[in-house]
Order: C-alpha cells, then structure tokens, then sequence
C-alpha cells in the first residue's frame, strides 16, 4: 500500500482548472453554473483513466451543443458545420487536457502519473459524491459542461 497522500481538489479548483483549459485552447468562456438544473442536459460523455500514487479517472459530460461549439473553436468553422464525430475528438481532447492539468494539481513535479487514451461513454446520471470524487458543472454560453474526477490511493 502507498503511504504518499496526495492533495485533495476540491470543486473550486476543479472549475478553475477545466475554465483555464477552455481559455487556453479554445478561447471559449465558462463559468461555475450558478444554477445548473437551468442548463441542457448533458448527451455526450468522454474520459480519461490515470494510474500513479492514485488510480482514477477524469470525466466530461456535455450538451451536445457545447461539444459542437468546442470542436468548432478548435478547428476555426461554424458550429454548424461540425459533425458528430469532431464533437466527440473535441471533448475527448479536453479531457486529455483536463485530465493534464488535475494530474499536475494532484501530483505536483514529484509525481508520476501515466495517463490513458481519452474515450468516448454514455453520459451516466451524476451520483452521490464520496471521498474521492470531485465534481463541478460549468456553464459555458449557456451550454453544460461537468468535470468529475475519481481518485483514490494505488494498491
């Protein structure tokens, strides 16, 4: 059992570290949902598995739209012109960027993670928080997009 306990993240610094990757990539703006249930409901759904000092998993569900917006700002094209799949690669991609930036959080520059291949899964209905899960919903321009991570001490 690893003796090494790693920082908690709460779901400020969850948000903040999801909007900053929005910022940074793909110029989209995004804020923590003062009001979630006012938001679309979340169709589309990507992770991200992560293995070190902790084992878990960093998850993005989303509104269609959203996903459909990301890749748009990402490829420099009208939303209406994304199809489904390069919504899909888009949130996968954020994942893989989000995932990035919890794992420099959690870890620090002394810890070593090693990140999985972002995928693609059905949207599961948001369950009850536990120890090690983080979650927060942010409103981007009036599109859902929720964060969760799952983490725990590797066996």
């Amino acid at each position: 059992m690893n003796d090494h306990h790693l920082p908690s993240l709460d779901p400020t610094r969850l948000a903040t570290l999801a909007i900053e990757a929005l910022e940074r990539t793909a110029f989209v703006l995004a804020d923590p949902a003062e009001r979630p249930e006012s938001l679309p409901d979340a169709e589309i759904a990507a992770e991200i598995r992560f293995h070190g000092p902790e084992t878990g998993r960093v998850g993005l569900t989303a509104s269609r739209a959203f996903a459909r917006n990301l890749a748009a700002s990402l490829l420099g094209c009208d939303a209406g012109e994304i199809r489904d799949e390069q919504a899909d690669e888009a949130l996968r991609e954020l994942a893989n960027i989000v995932a990035g930036s919890v794992l420099s959080s959690l870890g620090g520059d002394d810890c070593r993670f090693s990140l999985g291949l972002p995928e693609t899964t059905a949207p599961a209905p948001a369950a009850g928080d536990d120890a090690g899960t983080t979650r927060c919903v942010l409103d981007a321009e009036g599109e859902r997009l929720e964060i969760t991570c799952r983490h725990q001490a590797a066996a």
